[in-house]
């Protein structure tokens, strides 16, 4: 009998334990939930031209694969080709030229002023071989990093001039645009990992960028976060939940 009321006690004391213990711990907050998610690639680049002039290739088309360097579209040059040519011939006939006379300034049949112009002469026409190369090489528009084409808003013939002409995207990488209400600040921090899920997957986004501020029209800030996309698995547009 003895041993059955201890038991009784002792069974009614830690029920009265857990009770204390469960009113004395709080329950832990669930992480904020964003009112938008949406994934946008993490490179865009609207790619134009600093010249004006007519297209004559154009070397990509929409979703295309594009690394970095590789020609997007090619601008005509052959003013510039022909510039070039002039410089050339200029520099060869000068430097033949500067060989003699340095020959006759030996034999003091030519001044050393002469000699010092013909020196010059020389620069000049390097300075606009080198000038007319830049120019040359500017009308190939490249690719500034390796990405799928998403737009191209030029055609071969058009006359080109600082609008952008093609939208460049890389999609290895994606960016979770979350907006949150202001009452959730401070409850995200960065290096936070999310899990988001996009239709059937669920992936880890890396908080990189909060908004240091409250925008007054929405009463909302923007959390930026990262996820990696190798296989090109998740769409760039596509919507996306937080997973608490």
């Amino acid at each position: 009998m003895q041993h059955s009321y201890l038991r009784k006690v002792a069974a009614g004391v830690m029920t009265v334990a857990a009770l204390i213990t469960t009113m004395g711990t709080p329950a832990m907050a669930e992480a904020p939930l964003p009112l938008t998610c949406l994934l946008v690639p993490a490179q865009i680049s609207d790619i134009g031209s600093d010249r004006v002039g007519i297209v004559r290739d154009v070397t990509v088309r929409r979703a295309d694969y594009v690394a970095a360097g590789d020609a997007l579209l090619l601008v005509d040059a052959e003013v510039a080709q022909s510039d070039l040519e002039v410089a050339q011939i200029s520099i060869a006939a000068l430097q033949e030229r500067l060989e003699r006379s340095e020959g006759l300034l030996a034999r003091s049949l030519i001044s050393q002023d002469e000699i010092g112009t013909l020196r010059a002469d020389l620069a000049l026409a390097k300075a606009s071989a080198t000038r007319a190369q830049m120019e040359i090489d500017r009308a190939t528009i490249r690719a500034p990093f390796a990405g799928y084409v998403a737009e191209v808003d030029v055609a071969v013939g058009e006359l080109i001039g600082p609008d952008p002409l093609l939208r460049l995207i890389d999609v290895t990488t994606l960016h979770a645009e979350l907006v949150f209400l202001a009452g959730a600040y401070g409850q995200v921090a960065l290096g936070d990992v999310i899990a988001v899920q996009v239709a059937d997957a669920q992936v880890e986004a890396t908080v990189f960028a909060i908004d240091p501020f409250i925008e007054p029209t929405s009463n909302a800030f923007t959390v930026m976060a990262e996820i990696a996309n190798p296989d090109l698995s998740l769409p760039a547009g596509t919507s996306c939940q937080v997973v608490n």
